[in-house]
Parts: structure tokens; sequence; C-alpha cells
């Protein structure tokens, strides 16, 4: 029963996020569903384990995802590939497959993520962009908007860029390190990478509603520092949208792809 990594992209405009749900639109049942097709014969449930939650309306490039390959199936990666392709609707596809070590976990083994934020700055947004993109044609500041994401990069409580889903008990770590925030503009479209070892509920999107707010002098720069460096009343309360946002990559220890974790 080998463990096999798959590395999906998939458009999130028809689905109800990531996370598995009653009525089943999400991108994990949707993968979930196809493996009965494959093996007529599964006798249990396969399971994807991801990453992390993208959640309605979020795309991916690079989410990951493991699995335990059933005991009767006989498939190699490059047929899983093929299988799980074949079955999928066209907005989700399954861009690689590999065997991994049985240790391999694509949520715990994650040693960070990488995010871009996509916003179309002119006046008419395309309509190939509408959905895949956050229409925003007020004019931002780029050298207030570097100046922003170059203050973002630290280690940092995010608690102020966060959302909460009401399960929380108060101990929850919400320090996080962005290794790096920066923004390029091409033509017309503002594209926002971060990269960092984790990312909270909505942080990415919250944090780019803030990166608006002063790209656009609604709030100077040290509005934007306050959140970070003490707990202020009136935290970020903009939201970027959801279909600006795309989980690009996911990063791994070298062992994951490579053979065994080395012992401590």
């Amino acid at each position: 029963m080998p463990r096999l990594r798959l590395t999906i992209a998939y458009d999130g405009r028809p689905y109800s996020g990531w996370q598995s749900q009653p009525g089943g639109k999400t991108i994990q049942d949707v993968i979930e569903s196809t493996f009965p097709k494959i093996l007529a014969d599964l006798r249990f449930p396969v399971r994807l384990h991801a990453s992390g939650r993208t959640d309605a309306g979020v795309h991916a490039l690079g989410q990951v995802a493991h699995f335990d390959s059933p005991a009767a199936s006989q498939l190699p990666p490059d047929a899983w590939q093929r299988a799980l392709n074949v079955r999928l609707p066209a907005t989700i596809r399954i861009m690689n497959c590999a065997v991994v070590e049985d240790c391999f976990h694509a949520r715990f083994d994650a040693t960070g993520k990488s995010y871009d934020y996509r916003l179309w700055l002119g006046p008419v947004l395309p309509p190939l962009e509408a959905g895949l993109c956050f229409h925003h044609p007020r004019p931002v500041d780029f050298t207030a908007l570097s100046a922003a994401c170059a203050a973002l990069a630290g280690t940092y409580d995010f608690s102020g860029f966060a959302a909460f889903r009401g399960n929380e008990d108060g101990s929850e770590d919400n320090t996080r390190t962005l290794w790096s925030v920066q923004p390029v503009i091409r033509g017309e479209l503002l594209v926002i990478t971060f990269h960092g070892s984790g990312f909270l509920y909505k942080m990415v999107r919250l944090l780019t509603g803030g990166l608006l707010r002063v790209a656009t002098g609604r709030q100077p720069l040290s509005w934007l520092t306050d959140l970070l460096h003490r707990v202020v009343p009136g935290k970020c309360a903009h939201v970027a949208p959801a279909e600006g946002l795309y989980l690009v990559a996911v990063d791994y220890p070298e062992w994951s792809f490579n053979g065994s974790p080395v012992s401590p």
C-alpha cells in the first residue's frame, strides 16, 4: 500500500472550498468520489489528507495531498494521475503523482507555503478574468504598497490579520513567519506573493486588505505596523475577496522527496 503524493491545481469557483462537507460540493469530495470508479472492488473509502484547507472560491496551482493506495491497486503513479484526470472535471487537475515515504504527511510535514493574490487595476475587468482576479480599479501607490509589503516580513503574532471560526479556546499560537511579501505589476495586473511558514484562517486575504488600505491612502503605514506589534482595537476589517487568492506551492523538507527522514 504505497503512499502517494498528489500535486493538485483547481479553479475554486464551482466549489465550496477544499474540505469535505455534507453535499459533496468540495474539491476533496469530488476527488475522493473518483476512487471507486477507478477501483471497482474498493472495500474501504480512500481518504485524501491535504496540506491545508482553501475556502470557497479560492484557487490552487500547487495544493498537495496524500493518500494510501489501496492494497488491490497495482497502478503506478503515472497511471494514477491519468486515471484521476480522466474522471475529474476540467476544473480540477492532478499535476503530479509520486510515491513517498510511508511517514510522509501532506499537512504535518509542510514547512511553508506560497500564495499569490491577483488584482486587476484597470477600469474594466476582462471577461476571462472574472472570478479569477479581484477587480480593484482605484489608483494604487506602488511605492507605498512596496513599503507596506516590506514591513510585513518577519515573525509576528498575526492575530490582527486573522479571522476566527468561533471554536478557539485561547491557547492557539498565532505567531507566523513571513519570509517575503513581493508585489509585482504586469500591465494592469498586480500580483502580491506571500511566502511564509504558515498562514492563519483568511490571513492572506486580510493582509491584502490591509495593504490596499495603505496603498490607496486610506490608512498610514503606522496603522499596519501597529497591528503587527501590539493588540489594537479595530482589527483589519477589509477581507479581500476569495477569487483573487491562489495557493501556489507548498514547501517540504528534502527527505520527503528523496528518502527517509534523518534521525535526530
